[in-house]
């Protein structure tokens, strides 16, 4: 807990963004201390990424339990069992986000970040519609991007990213070095930007253009492409994908993936296209997994040209852990939430329909699933969502550790 707490302070992070990792720390650690393996080492790492801290905790230990990490745990004053698992639950709402890894001797990394707190955009001005002068690029300074961030917010745009309605988090990616951007500027005013970050080490997703104007011959969305294009390519990214909605003339720039529309919302955010491109020769690679998502992978692979090859396997109950775990991102504006698979179990269906039932009760309509075809935990689940009524629409090229494949509940027509 000193080490966490020094560090943070270190870095220059507030009390209340040190509190939240230094809870994590001293909940985990009181836990799992009395599950770990006799003589075993713990690993703590403390990095500040400029933007948030991220924590690492490594340790052995044989079958942890992991429960009280999911959204749906709850504690109950009558259970003993429960009460002992309210420090694994405080710690994971205590982070902004909680990944889980499975190393061998019995190994378990957990890996959190805590943002650094940023205020709201506010509300600033938009450059005029009758602005002649002629059009350029630049490259963002971080108070460049500072101000983009809540023009962008001030516009309306649909399908913003998070970072992104908050500047200051937008600033502090760009100066750490995980965001790219370039800005499109008619005189002295900004019309228009677009941005990128790494998904994984071979895939990129690209967020925009945004503009701040007409835009009747493409002139202004086409200048921040063909830059943003010509840019990614020098990197060392296999691909990128973009998924917001429709882009006019995009088959210059992108392949069209698929196309989900989500309920509860009437604007232009109802409609999420995805869109990629490859850049580089695929390397190919091994997946295995089985049933529906082995049919739906076939297929796509064919479609998209990928040299992967498919190994039929069946996941073994016995092996399983006793429970599952899953992550969970809200996007109430669009109704939304994104679950991602944490580790598998036995429960792995029953932790699917209990996440659907209390995600309605919070109005929330749309749900999908993404699994990693490169990660076990996640392919594990392929029965378990087909058995609560997920379906495969779509799949990203290495945008995991494998393929990113995404799952919709819903029974909404959807192009591919």
């Amino acid at each position: 807990m000193e080490f966490v707490d020094k560090g943070a302070h270190g870095f220059g992070y507030n009390d209340r963004e040190t509190g939240g990792l230094v809870l994590a720390m001293e909940e985990l650690f009181a836990f799992y201390a009395r599950q770990v393996a006799a003589n075993s080492v713990l690993e703590i790492e403390l990095e500040d990424q400029g933007y948030r801290l991220a924590l690492t905790l490594s340790l052995h230990t044989a079958n942890p339990d992991m429960r009280a990490f999911n959204l749906t745990w709850h504690v109950s004053t009558d259970s003993q069992e429960s009460l002992e698992m309210l420090g694994p639950m405080l710690a994971a709402r205590s982070v902004s986000s909680l990944r889980l890894e499975f190393g061998a001797d019995e190994r378990l990394v957990l890996r959190m970040t805590r943002d650094r707190d940023y205020p709201a955009a506010g509300v600033v001005a938009l450059p005029p519609p009758d602005m002649v002068a002629s059009l350029g690029l630049t490259d963002p300074s971080p108070d460049d991007l500072r101000y983009f961030a809540a023009m962008v917010a001030t516009s309306g745009a649909p399908f913003v990213p998070a970072f992104l309605t908050r500047p200051g988090m937008a600033a502090d990616m760009l100066a750490a070095g995980h965001l790219n951007a370039i800005l499109l500027t008619c005189g002295d005013w900004i019309m228009g930007g677009v941005m990128w970050r790494a998904l994984t080490e071979s895939c990129l997703e690209l967020h925009g253009p945004y503009l701040f104007g007409a835009d009747p011959d493409d002139r202004a969305l086409t200048l921040l492409l063909d830059e943003a294009v010509g840019r990614i390519s020098r990197s060392n990214c296999r691909g990128f994908v973009r998924r917001q909605g429709v882009l006019v003339g995009y088959e210059r720039f992108f392949d069209f993936l698929g196309e989900l529309e989500l309920t509860g919302i009437g604007d232009a955010a109802a409609h999420s296209t995805y869109y990629y491109r490859q850049l580089k020769e695929e390397s190919g690679g091994a997946v295995y997994c089985s049933g529906q998502l082995a049919s739906f992978l076939a297929a796509q692979y064919e479609r998209l040209c990928l040299p992967r090859q498919l190994r039929v396997t069946a996941t073994d109950p016995s092996r399983l852990r006793d429970a599952s775990v899953l992550a969970v991102e809200l996007e109430y504006a669009r109704c939304l939430a994104i679950i991602r698979p944490l580790c598998a179990g036995k429960d792995m269906a029953a932790n699917l329909a209990a996440h659907l039932e209390l995600l309605r009760a919070e109005g929330i309509e749309n749900f999908l699933v993404e699994i990693n075809t490169g990660r076990g935990e996640d392919t594990a689940f392929a029965t378990a969502l087909e058995e609560t009524g997920f379906v495969p629409r779509l799949l990203i090229p290495d945008a995991g550790r494998g393929d990113l494949v995404v799952y919709d509940h819903s029974d909404r027509n959807v192009r591919s």
